[in-house]
């Protein structure tokens, strides 16, 4: 059993380990690793960390998911380097080229949850503007306040559109994209503007005009996209 660190990036831990265990060769290329129940039992801590960790290893192409499971699948010398943070490897290009695909779905959904959207939709979508209207304006409201409202807009346009493809493919996406903004991204990039472009797709949305709501949510998702730019 694996002591846990202080950190609530329980992720980084489960990194770390992996990176030790291929330095050692405990761990070596064609080898399966451990599975989602085994680390999170090994590390005292929910599958949500293990899939965030096995996540980036897939992504930067460590590990690789085939018929028999989670293997290694390659042990690279330069990220085995004792200073190599498994996690860095989700660059600022990394983020732009997913909010790239990001626009593309959440146009779609955008567009799809106005033709499809129920009045319970429409209800819960306008309570996530209030509440990050509320969380803005209240000078006392800690910044996780303001994104968390503003990721659930998203969230809840998505399952608007009523296709459970479309939702699967987002949250399999959500998942890297949101390792990525704990590197990048802060309530800085959340304002006025940021609650008024949901507004206005939400309005768009509401009123049935499809074209419209996805216009704006691509115009919407760019702009945050332009930002992040800025700031790197």
């Amino acid at each position: 059993m694996e002591k846990k660190s202080a950190s609530n990036k329980y992720y980084e831990i489960i990194l770390d380990w992996f990176k030790q265990q291929l330095i050692s060769g405990e761990m070596k290329e064609g080898d399966t690793i451990p599975s989602e129940r085994e680390l999170a039992a090994r590390f005292e801590v929910s599958r949500v960390p293990v899939r965030e960790a096995l996540r980036i290893l897939e992504y930067i192409g460590i590990i690789s998911n085939g018929p028999d499971g989670m293997t290694i699948q390659k042990v690279d010398i330069q990220l085995l380097n004792p200073k190599a943070n498994f996690a860095s490897e989700i660059t600022i290009e990394t983020i732009e080229n997913l909010f790239e695909v990001r626009i593309f779905l959440e146009s779609a959904a955008a567009y799809y949850a106005a033709i499809r959207r129920t009045d319970e939709d429409i209800r819960r979508i306008r309570e996530s503007v209030q509440q990050m209207a509320a969380a803005i304006e209240n000078p006392d409201a800690e910044e996780k306040e303001i994104i968390k409202a503003s990721h659930e807009f998203h969230f809840l346009i998505i399952a608007a559109a009523k296709n459970p493809v479309l939702d699967n493919m987002y949250h399999n996406l959500y998942d890297l994209l949101e390792i990525s903004k704990q590197h990048t991204m802060n309530s800085s990039h959340v304002s006025y503007s940021t609650l008024m472009d949901h507004e206005a797709i939400l309005y768009k949305i509401e009123n049935r005009n499809p074209d419209e709501a996805s216009k704006y949510m691509k115009i919407h998702l760019t702009r945050a996209l332009n930002k992040i730019g800025r700031d790197s």
